[in-house]
């Protein structure tokens, strides 16, 4: 609820029309027959996957547990959904990457490896430049290169990169902690909802962080386990998952730091796309009716 208030507040402050609407005649300016789309009609999921990389991720990451709950917590009855049920849908965005995965890497297990690497760099010159893009890029390469070498390194190796992807995860929850206790501080000192914004991303970048780690071990583990494959194909596919990984991890992006770095302008872009998204569906929907 309170993150809906803070998206609603954001909506208005990135769109120049609607800011206008609001100083004219307040709050209630804002409602769906005063303007083309009523500001609370956006979905907030929409807002988190506009944010967190656009469908950019889609065939990577798949659609974050994040805006699953948020999906299933704006349902009109979200006590349908039981826990049975959401482990399968979980299980089935595992399937659905881990065919992906095997899908980009399969020009390399099958010989072309300079042409798959030239493939995977142009993929991330892209991705990185979306919203996000740059941190969940250079997370899943991350992820990439240590389940690989959890898998075809010495044991070593492999307990190393075990004990590096779980610092990863636990230094994520950490600084989601500290960023919720920072929201709290926020709102108790009497901070307005432009105030809470960036703890309040901040904490939600650190959730995703531990929800792709999680989600990337399974599907690296789901192509490199692979027992309908010879033994040689699943070593040639964990080389394949490692330099992948290796290339993602270290792709930048080519905007300003500022632009990069400032949550609030990366926010009103991710609220100003979902409301065209928003407003296009009603117009097509509108369309169809007539």
């Amino acid at each position: 609820v309170k993150f809906q208030a803070i998206g609603e507040a954001y909506q208005v402050l990135s769109d120049e029309k609607l800011r206008k609407v609001y100083d004219k005649e307040g709050k209630d300016g804002l409602s769906g027959d005063r303007t083309e789309v009523a500001v609370g009609n956006v979905d907030p999921s929409l807002v988190f996957t506009f944010l967190f990389g656009n469908d950019s991720f889609n065939d990577i990451i798949g659609r974050l547990s994040l805006v699953t709950q948020t999906l299933i917590g704006g349902s009109s009855n979200p006590e349908q959904f039981t826990r049975k049920q959401l482990i399968e849908l979980e299980r089935r965005r595992v399937v659905r990457l881990a065919v992906s995965l095997r899908e980009r890497i399969q020009a390399f297990v099958d010989g072309d490896e300079e042409g798959s690497k030239a493939m995977w760099t142009s993929q991330g010159e892209e991705l990185v430049e979306v919203r996000y893009g740059e941190q969940i890029l250079n997370t899943v390469g991350k992820c990439y290169t240590l389940v690989a070498k959890e898998v075809m390194g010495s044991w070593s190796e492999g307990l190393d990169a075990k004990v590096q992807a779980n610092q990863m995860k636990m230094d994520a929850g950490i600084k989601a902690a500290q960023a919720g206790r920072d929201t709290q501080d926020s709102a108790a000192r009497g901070g307005g909802e432009e105030d809470a914004l960036p703890h309040m991303i901040e904490m939600m970048w650190n959730i995703t962080v531990i929800d792709i780690s999680a989600t990337i071990r399974e599907v690296v583990m789901k192509v490199l386990k692979d027992v309908s494959v010879p033994d040689a194909t699943r070593k040639k596919r964990a080389e394949a998952v490692q330099q992948l990984g290796g290339i993602w991890e270290n792709l930048k992006s080519n905007k300003s730091d500022g632009m990069q770095a400032s949550v609030r302008n990366l926010y009103a872009s991710a609220t100003r796309a979902a409301m065209e998204k928003t407003l296009n569906k009603a117009r097509s929907e509108e369309a169809a009716d007539n």
